[in-house]
Order: structure tokens, then sequence, then C-alpha cells
């Protein structure tokens, strides 16, 4: 998509075929190509075949010309690319060897985030890397990203295959809060008090209201709706995740059984696991637990001291658990 506007030190704006040489010096570097998908330019005229050949107009496809504003040299390119099939944003850059180390990628990425949004929402940006690329992971945290699972990718060409780590962050909507997402960027920054470990595909925290002693949730890295959605290895592990927490709440608080429940928040978008101990008599009459009205009442809510007594006490057995 064709945009044109200025951060504080660069000038973003689209392609021209005549953008062929200066390109060339990143394209054509095998400094830079190191980890990039795209085969290595060894001529100007390929890589002004390849300027000719984009869709500028294309709506899911940001991919923009970085220029320095001080000296007006093209040092780079970049972009986000629409996923529809996981409803996210995938960033991708690419910058000259000497222009490396100043913050570049970040700011125009970030600003660039920021006028998509404008125009279209934004639930998720993700990122791949190779897992060696240290550079590469450091943009994506100062992007406010995290791992979220170890993945591969491969040349175009088919002449490497890198290990590699999938990083996304979520965002929370303005129309419509996300509940998940904006618990899970409050344990991120550690403002949720209800927060008792990270695991590798989701965060272990005890819900708000204790009406069922030793409620706990477990809330998915990856912001999608239904299991299927996930990459296979994700999905197995999330479900691993699961069944090990059911474990240490099982263990932690002796319930008489357990009940597991897979929902959703803002229109069943985000998935998460609701585990509910369950002890004979808690309820008036056999039922689910939303039966009960006043599973959220105040009174329910647990002391600071009953909640630090809570979380140290899953969270013992969470630690034994994973060794």
């Amino acid at each position: 998509m064709r945009v044109n506007f200025e951060t504080e030190r660069l000038v973003i704006r689209p392609f021209v075929p005549e953008d062929a040489e200066a390109a060339f010096r990143w394209c054509g570097d095998p400094a830079v190509n190191t980890y990039m998908i795209y085969p290595l330019y060894h001529r100007a005229e390929d890589v002004r075949a390849w300027l000719e050949s984009r869709d500028l107009d294309d709506p899911d496809n940001y991919d923009e010309a970085i220029v320095l504003k001080s000296t007006g040299e093209l040092i780079g390119s970049g972009g986000m690319l629409f996923h529809p099939e996981r409803n996210a944003w995938e960033i991708g850059y690419n910058l000259r060897a000497d222009q490396w180390g100043h913050g570049y990628v970040v700011e125009y990425l970030t600003a660039l985030m920021d006028r998509i949004r404008r125009v279209r929402p934004v639930e998720a940006i993700d990122g791949v890397f190779a897992a060696e690329n240290q550079k590469s992971r450091r943009v994506m945290e100062k992007l406010g990203m995290v791992w979220v699972r170890d993945t591969q990718y491969e040349k175009l060409d088919g002449s490497r295959t890198y290990e590699a780590k999938y990083y996304r962050r979520n965002l929370a909507q303005p129309a419509e809060i996300c509940l998940v997402c904006d618990r899970i960027e409050r344990t991120r920054e550690g403002n949720n008090p209800y927060f008792v470990r990270e695991l590798e595909t989701g965060y272990v925290v005890l819900g708000d209201h204790q009406r069922f002693e030793g409620y706990t949730l477990l809330l998915c890295k990856e912001h999608a709706t239904e299991l299927n959605q996930l990459a296979p290895d994700f999905r197995n592990a999330f479900l691993r995740d699961m069944a090990l927490t059911a474990e240490a709440v099982q263990n932690a608080f002796r319930p008489d059984k357990l009940n597991y429940e897979l929902l959703g928040a803002g229109k069943g978008r985000h998935m998460h696991w609701h585990l509910f101990p369950r002890r004979q008599g808690d309820t008036k009459r056999p039922g689910p637990v939303w039966l009960e009205e006043d599973m959220n009442d105040d009174r329910y809510l647990p002391s600071a001291e009953k909640l630090e007594e809570l979380k140290a006490t899953l969270g013992r057995e969470l630690d034994r658990l994973l060794g």
C-alpha cells in the first residue's frame, strides 16, 4: 500500500524503479542477506525487476522505502503484511549494514503500526527471525513483542533452512478491549497481582474471584479463537501446559473434582482455559459453576494475604512439576 509520512529521523515513501542501484547496496550485501528469505541479488538490474513487479496498491501489504531525513539517502525497506488466517500483521525489514544499531527499524515500524491502525484493526503483530540473529531479537523486544514458540523457515530457493523464533505482540482494540490481551499485557509489565507462572504457551493466573478456592486460568499467548487455528506443535504444547496446570491445581488444593472449560473473550476471540476445583456441596444443586449467581460477588475477592498464600501454594506445585 502506498504511504508517505515522516518520523523524527526518517522519510517513508513508496519505492520507484530508479531506487534499484541504492537498494542493491543491501540486497546484494551478503552480510545483510545472511538471514533473509530471498536469495542474494548479484545485479542491480534484478533488483529493478523486483521493484517493478511489486503491487503498490495491495491493501494488505505495506512495504516502503526508508530514507534518512538528514541526508536523503535510501537506507532500507520494510513494512507489515496482513495474514488473515491468523488475524495478524507480520513485520519485515532490510537495512544497509552501515545503518544498523541506530534504532531506525523500531522508529519506522512503530510509526507505521500507528498509521495502519487509523484505517485498519491491528490486533497482533508477528515476527519470525533466525534463532542466532540477536539483532532481530532486540528489534522485536523493543517493539514489545515476546517469544511464542520455536519454528523454522527456509530461503525461497530452498538453499538453507533456519531454526527460528516466532515472536508476537497482542494489541487491545480501542472499540472492544480483549480482556485476555489486556491481562497478558499487564502480566508482562509486572502489574497483574494474580499472576503465578509463565509457561511455554501461556500464563497461569488465579481467578479474580475465588468462589471456588483455587480457581485458575491459563491464558494462551497466541490471540486465537479455536484450537484448530494454532500450529500443531504449539497446540500440542498448549494442551500439555493445560494438563500440567490442572495437575498442579489438583495437588495444591485437593478438590474432589476439576471442571475444565475453554472459553474466549471479546466475542470469543482469545481462548483461555478455566480450571475450577469442585468440592462436595460447594453449590446448592449439581451443575456447572456458571449457574451460581454469586460467583463474582466481591465477598469472594481474596485479601492480599490470602492471594499470596494461594499463589505460593500453586506456584510450588508448578515448580515441582516443571522440575
